[in-house]
């Protein structure tokens, strides 16, 4: 073994253009499929670390409206009573989340925004394995006036002191710490800031008139609010449950309800919406078949490569078998080069990893690490090398250990038909990777900037959104009044729409003459003021806007869409609807306008003016935009005291919703650039071996008088013929693919026969440029030193 690594590291030296080739191609790749490997690993560990994550389920309930299956991820309250009936449901928790909320310390030296809180049921730890650091996990909330905090937040208001015994204000109430949780994991779908009990909800829920007849949230059954999430006993199958819900709550219903309620397995959540929409795991999937095609074509490449050279190692092995080595000695000493050549490429692959991991999680948005202790990285890391390095050795070993020894002194060691075709057969199969990456990254490029460019139905340029607590809201008039006369304020209105984006909150207590029996429409609803169309840029198609008097309670402005799902015929203004048993009319239809993911088509809007926003909306322009923000931050703190003032503008808002799916975009952009570089490299490997296979050819052509030209055009033409092939290989698989995958997209682009052009000029563009440059070489060689050994 000591004497084959001496000679496999005399042929690496002594053959530094090749084996610096190898070890670039092989690092690389090696080093994208681990990068890929890491993020594909991510995303699909979240939820993973509670032991119990195979049996906890997130309820769903399922219903038929407006035409198709509806799915709403949170439900009524008292599934968590029913659970107690139900055989084999070993515990449940509900789950009332509220984002950017405003905490402070006991004599408010320290007001703090932007926490995610939750109200809990006491057997939140029961049904996850969060850790909590300090407290009782058997009696999570000794009271209605306790709180859990994580580590960060207890930090933030007692620094590294005790946070236990500490009070935490939270809406004007005072609550004790009674435990520490770590820090939510980022690969958890759950993560809050601060737990509340549910008694302390339910409290309020009680206080405010409950909802209508229910009057707690254990009987409210028309309330869909809690996310809720149970735990089956060990081997119950989910449709058990399933069954049992929905049994119960049509029994509570009195037999009166469609509602169906289904489980979703816990570990599926992240990568799986709740109407089944998986784009987010096809994108997975995406990720994790380029990093195997990716280490398939730096395997490829190191194929051809090394048969390149067969030519040139053919006279050494030659020799070998004259002086007495075996066809099993020569193999293992193959074996020994490749394994030394692909230990080099793995330094090299970590060195890669190494030195982009930071700007790789800048791009991706994640905290990925390659930790020494971590057993799932190096079982990622394993698999690549192992099988990468299987692929690389065992047929370049068997070919070069196959030579016969007469043949190959005198220069006739012509490879087989069979391997000649085996070779070109993986640079068509490298190449049509590359036509389907170059179709993808163009297609994937113009869906983004399409959704980026999309007409919304609304301006939604310089306008900014302000959260009011009830202090300042009541006041809203005033500050209304006040801001309207300021330079750079072009419109001011108020709203319940905390995101314009992404705004959901559904109803399907909707009725009006003609209504067919059994029909239910899920309908968005929506709090304005006259304000808010004007300010927003939205376009009334008929009737008009509120205005502003009380008169407006009575009266209704809906969307298109909720006209076509109603079914109403014209004349639409006038005619009587009832929301929430409130007579009233119909006085405005809306053009229809995205507040959804452009995931979704455009769902059916309603809105009214019972009662007021607290989220106000303001219009701006470019050069005033900062006194803009300056007018409102003083008309705020005029009323809201010390709670912190916050912004957004509704055009970052947007391109947030879509940073997922940029960064995806991005990160397959710069991995598909990747893939075709080594694929160059495996075509690199393919004209040096026509090259060398035809040296003694193009010497004599020379002295024949052929001229460079002719011969760079006899030598490219099988290369570009190959590459051909593979862009009529590669074009329907990647029409499939891409196709496949704009089906997620309720608005998309169509995949244009340009496109598939354009990929195809590019592909043969890169493998002439890699060909044509071993051609010249070949061309403008002395033609002596070709023939002089003859």
């Amino acid at each position: 073994m000591k004497t084959q690594l001496k000679t496999a590291w005399r042929n690496i030296v002594g053959n530094k253009f090749y084996s610096i080739i190898n070890v670039c191609g092989l690092g690389l790749g090696l080093a994208t499929a681990v990068l890929l490997l890491l993020w594909v690993q991510h995303e699909r560990s979240y939820d993973r670390f509670h032991r119990d994550h195979h049996r906890i389920y997130k309820i769903l309930a399922h219903f038929e409206a407006n035409g198709q299956d509806i799915v709403w991820e949170e439900v009524p309250g008292p599934l968590s009573v029913y659970a107690q009936s139900i055989p084999r449901v070993e515990s449940i928790v509900r789950v009332y989340s509220e984002y950017d909320q405003v905490l402070a310390n006991a004599d408010r030296s320290k007001v703090l925004d932007g926490f995610a809180a939750a109200c809990v049921d006491s057997t939140f730890l029961t049904v996850f394995d969060f850790e909590l650091l300090q407290g009782s996990r058997a009696t999570l909330f000794p009271n209605n006036n306790s709180v859990i905090v994580t580590e960060s937040t207890a930090r933030k208001f007692f620094g590294d002191g005790d946070a236990m015994g500490k009070v935490l204000q939270f809406r004007g109430d005072n609550f004790t710490v009674a435990g520490v949780l770590r820090d939510f994991p980022d690969n958890s779908t759950l993560a809050f800031d601060a737990l509340f009990p549910m008694g302390y909800y339910a409290q309020l829920f009680t206080a405010n008139g409950g909802n209508g007849e229910w009057k707690t949230i254990d009987a409210d059954l028309g309330n869909y609010a809690f996310h809720t999430y149970v735990k089956l006993q060990e081997g119950t199958a989910p449709q058990e449950a399933e069954l049992g819900f929905t049994a119960a709550y049509d029994k509570a219903r009195n037999g009166k309800s469609d509602t169906r309620y289904g489980l979703q397995p816990l570990a599926s959540l992240h990568l799986v919406a709740a109407d089944g929409n998986n784009a987010p795991a096809r994108m997975v999937q995406i990720f994790l078949v380029i990093a195997i095609l990716v280490l398939a074509i730096a395997a490829i490449n190191y194929i051809n490569l090394s048969t390149a050279r067969a030519l040139v190692r053919a006279r050494e092995v030659s020799i070998r078998k004259i002086i007495g080595a075996n066809r099993r000695q020569l193999f293992f000493q193959f074996i020994a080069e490749t394994s030394l050549l692909f230990c080099f490429a793995l330094l090299a692959a970590f060195g890669l990893i190494f030195v982009l991991l930071p700007v790789y999680n800048l791009i991706a948005g994640k905290q990925l690490h390659l930790s020494p202790t971590d057993a799932g990285i190096w079982t990622v890391v394993g698999y690549s090398a192992v099988g990468t390095l299987l692929a690389t050795a065992i047929y370049p070993a068997l070919l070069l250990s196959d030579f016969h020894p007469l043949q190959a002194m005198k220069g006739r060691i012509a490879s087989g038909i069979g391997s000649a075709y085996f070779r070109k057969i993986l640079v068509v199969f490298q190449f049509a990777i590359s036509m389907v990456l170059i179709v993808a990254t163009l297609v994937i490029g113009k869906q983004l900037e399409y959704i980026r460019k999309l007409d919304l139905g609304y301006n939604k340029d310089y306008v900014f959104t302000v959260p009011l607590p009830d202090a300042v809201s009541g006041h809203i008039d005033a500050i209304k009044n006040e801001l309207g006369g300021k330079p750079g304020i072009t419109g001011v209105s108020l709203a319940d729409i905390y995101d314009l984006a992404n705004y959901e909150s559904s109803t399907s207590d909707l009725d009006w003459p003609g209504k067919p029996a059994n029909s239910q429409v899920i309908i968005n609803q929506a709090v304005i003021d006259q304000h808010f169309i004007p300010t927003m840029g939205m376009q009334l198609l008929e009737g008009r806007n509120f205005s502003g008097t009380p008169a407006d309670s009575n009266l209704y402005i809906v969307n298109e869409a909720a006209i076509k799902e109603m079914g109403l015929v014209p004349p639409y203004i006038g005619q009587p609807i009832s929301f929430h048993s409130r007579a009233g009319t119909i006085i405005g239809v809306v053009k229809d306008f995205n507040f959804q993911p452009l995931k979704k088509k455009i769902e059916p809007l309603l809105f009214f003016r019972w009662w007021s926003g607290n989220i106000l909306y303001v219009r701006t322009n470019a050069q005033t935009a900062q006194q803009a923000i300056a007018a409102v931050e003083k008309q705020y703190k005029q009323y809201a005291g010390d709670i912190p003032f916050r912004f957004s503008f509704l055009d970052k808002q947007f391109e947030a919703k879509y940073q997922t799916d940029q960064r995806a975009g991005l990160l397959f952009n710069i991995f598909a650039g990747i893939a075709i570089f080594i694929s160059c490299l495996g075509l690199l490997g393919l004209s040096t071996y026509t090259v060398r296979q035809r040296v003694k050819e193009i010497g004599i052509r020379k002295v024949l008088g052929a001229s460079v030209g002719s011969i760079v055009e006899l030598l490219s033409l099988g290369s570009i013929r190959l590459v051909l092939i593979s862009i009529a290989v590669g074009t329907p698989i990647a029409w499939w693919a891409t196709n496949t995958w704009l089906e997620d997209f309720a608005y998309r682009i169509d995949v244009e026969w340009w496109m598939f052009v354009l990929a195809g000029a590019v592909a043969v563009g890169i493998a002439l440029l890699t060909v044509c440059w071993q051609a010249v070489r070949a061309a403008v060689a002395n033609p002596v030193e070709a023939l002089r050994d003859e």
